[in-house]
């Protein structure tokens, strides 16, 4: 399995024998495609992925419906035969915007998507009835765990499982400096104790970045040093994990 962290935001591919997948993909260089003084972002560059790599893509998997989870343009520039797995909320916005990719909601059962097995969970507070996280298996046992804003410790203790690398977020982001809305290095390390992983891919990275009204709600706390003894630390776009 291979794990690319695509861009220096919070998009992955995930390539299993010329199988793709893509998770909550931003390709281009602007994250809100509308002029919005609540909320953007934009960069110089857009995704590190090659065309190549894109036309691998079969499936996507969306884990939110906010617009830098579910970037419609971004859906748009792939081939609508790719499949989308997602919240029966995400689908009922794809299909108001004419997205006519075959979609899959996410349910408690696990599901195959080609050569992986996926395992959704609700995310932490307060992302539980909004967003997922998730473990994808591959059929030689390899495992990544997802989670795009703050871990759910009761859930991951009961489950007792494990994986070989997490994608998580490790740069802390709190609204009104109170409600967590991104974990920093902290629960971050905490989170990938728990699941074993002497790996982490770090995902939401730069969130000074976001421009906007919203802006001034939010209490960033973006960490430049996460070399740690105990875990393999990715950060920067382009870093990849073989596994």
């Amino acid at each position: 399995m291979r794990v690319v962290k695509a861009d220096d935001y919070q998009t992955w591919f995930i390539e299993e024998n010329g199988f793709g997948i893509l998770i909550d993909p931003w390709l281009d260089k602007k994250l809100n495609p509308d002029s919005s003084v609540l909320l953007q972002r934009e960069r110089k560059e857009s995704s590190s992925l090659s065309q190549d790599e894109l036309d691998k893509v079969e499936a996507i998997i969306i884990t939110a419906p906010f617009i830098d989870h579910l970037h419609l343009p971004s859906i748009k520039q792939l081939n609508n035969k790719v499949k989308i797995i997602t919240t029966k909320k995400v689908k009922k916005i794809l299909i108001k915007n004419n997205i006519d990719n075959p979609i899959s909601c996410i349910d408690n059962q696990v599901m195959d998507v080609g050569p992986f097995k996926l395992s959704t969970f609700p995310a932490g507070f307060p992302y539980s009835l909004s967003a997922f996280c998730f473990f994808l298996e591959s059929d030689e046992g390899k495992t990544i765990f997802h989670e795009g804003h703050k871990a759910n410790f009761h859930t991951l203790k009961k489950l007792k499982k494990k994986c070989d690398v997490a994608l998580i977020t490790l740069d802390s982001v709190k609204f009104l400096g109170i409600i967590t809305l991104s974990m920093g290095s902290k629960d971050g390390f905490k989170t990938a104790s728990l699941l074993e992983s002497k790996r982490i891919m770090a995902t939401g990275t730069k969130p000074n970045e976001i421009k906007g009204l919203i802006k001034y709600f939010l209490a960033i706390r973006q960490e430049d040093d996460l070399t740690s003894d105990e875990f393999n630390v990715y950060t920067k776009k382009g870093d990849e994990v073989l596994l």
